[in-house]
C-alpha cells in the first residue's frame, strides 16, 4: 500500500476530497472520473452523475490527484482509504 497527500486550499476542501474519494461499502471508490481543471480547480465526476469542485493549494497538487484517479479509473490502482487533516488530504491504495 501507498499513502500520497494532497495539499488543498484549506480543511473543508481537503474534507470534501476525502469524502468524495472515499471507498464504499461494496469497496469500490464512488467517483467516475475527472471532468475539468481549471487553475487549481478539479472537478470530479461521482457515479451518481453529480459533478463537485475541488480546490487544490496548487497546480503540482492538481497534477498529483488527477494522476492518481485516472491509474484508479484504468484499474491501475485502488483506493483502499482516505482521510485529511487540517488542508492536507491523504488517499492510501494499491498499485497494480
Amino acid at each position: 500500500m501507498k499513502k500520497q497527500t494532497f495539499e488543498c486550499d484549506g480543511r473543508y476542501e481537503a474534507e470534501k476530497l476525502a469524502a468524495l474519494v472515499s471507498v464504499q461499502k461494496d469497496g469500490a471508490a464512488y467517483f467516475d472520473g475527472i471532468t475539468a481543471i481549471v487553475g487549481n480547480e478539479v472537478v470530479i465526476k461521482l457515479r451518481d452523475k453529480s459533478s463537485h469542485a475541488v480546490v487544490m493549494k496548487d497546480r503540482e497538487n492538481v497534477e498529483k490527484l488527477k494522476a492518481l484517479l485516472e491509474a484508479v479509473r484504468a484499474g491501475k490502482a485502488k483506493i483502499i482509504e482516505s482521510s485529511f487533516s487540517g488542508p492536507v488530504a491523504e488517499i492510501t491504495f494499491s498499485s497494480f
